[in-house]
């Protein structure tokens, strides 16, 4: 009887075992998926990375958030990502041109630039008002992607109707600090120790920002485009899980969510 009785729990342990090495999970480890975004992309990408996790069980997606000047930086110095997503062709060029791109980047979104205003600043609401004296303007640095399209932009107020040609002189004149990336430029306006800032359009769409700031819009024919390019990288080592997220990317659902946070749509390129 003892004998059968510790035959039949070998037999189930079997089973079990058996039961075990055929679960699906075992035939999908958990995958990461590293990403270097633009800073301007964080609440957005958070929200993309939330609907391909829930689409994928067993992948986790991890950000690296910063400037993309020092994010391509970053991987040109050895650092190990699977997707750059760029805020600008220049940053991404350096990539490209040093062939860490496993393809040919692709657009997946735009963006153009506005003013912000703390609510509370009764002095400025026109493009005017940004050169009256003692105003302290907040930039991103030139090195930056939306510190160089500021420059462009700054230089090309000069043609509009109703400022001087010296305008770009004069404004530039208010500009007290320039930063590493455009977050920093928001988050000095929203606690007031700016009293303006060139920030994407995106940056408004935040609730703890369209709470705290007024909006002075630049007319089209002197904005910029701003095109959101990104890439696989050569040294990924899930290409094809970052393919996956990169055909996600320009899918309705991820689009719609990039509009929500202010960016323009593909198809709106």
């Amino acid at each position: 009887m003892l004998i059968k009785t510790l035959l039949k729990l070998v037999i189930l342990v079997s089973i079990f075992s058996v039961s075990c090495s055929t679960d699906p999970q075992s035939k999908n480890p958990h995958e990461e998926l590293i990403i270097f975004a633009a800073a301007s992309l964080t609440d957005s990408f958070k929200e993309i990375a939330n609907e391909f996790e829930t689409l994928n069980n067993n992948v986790s997606v991890i950000f690296n958030f910063a400037g993309s000047q020092q994010l391509s930086t970053q991987l040109l110095h050895g650092a190990n990502a699977d997707i750059f997503a760029s805020a600008d062709w220049i940053q991404m060029n350096r990539i490209t041109e040093s062939d860490l791109s496993l393809e040919e980047p692709q657009n997946f979104a735009s963006n153009q630039l506005v003013v912000i205003v703390p609510t509370e600043n009764a002095s400025l609401f026109e493009l005017s008002d940004l050169t009256n004296p003692g105003t302290k303007i907040v930039v991103a640095h030139t090195n930056v992607p939306a510190g160089t399209y500021t420059n462009v932009v700054i230089n090309k107020l000069a043609q509009y109707p109703s400022l001087s040609k010296s305008y770009p002189d004069k404004l530039k004149q208010t500009i007290v600090s320039e930063e590493t990336n455009v977050r920093n430029v928001v988050q000095k306006v929203v606690l007031g120790e700016a009293d303006a800032g060139f920030v994407y359009r995106s940056d408004t769409a935040l609730p703890y920002v369209s709470e705290k700031v007024r909006t002075i819009n630049i007319p089209e024919e002197y904005n910029e485009i701003a095109n959101y390019p990104a890439a696989i990288l050569m040294e990924s080592e899930s290409k094809e899980l970052a393919q996956e997220f990169m055909d996600f990317l320009k899918s309705g659902k991820s689009q719609d969510i990039l509009e929500k946070y202010g960016f323009l749509k593909i198809h709106d390129q």
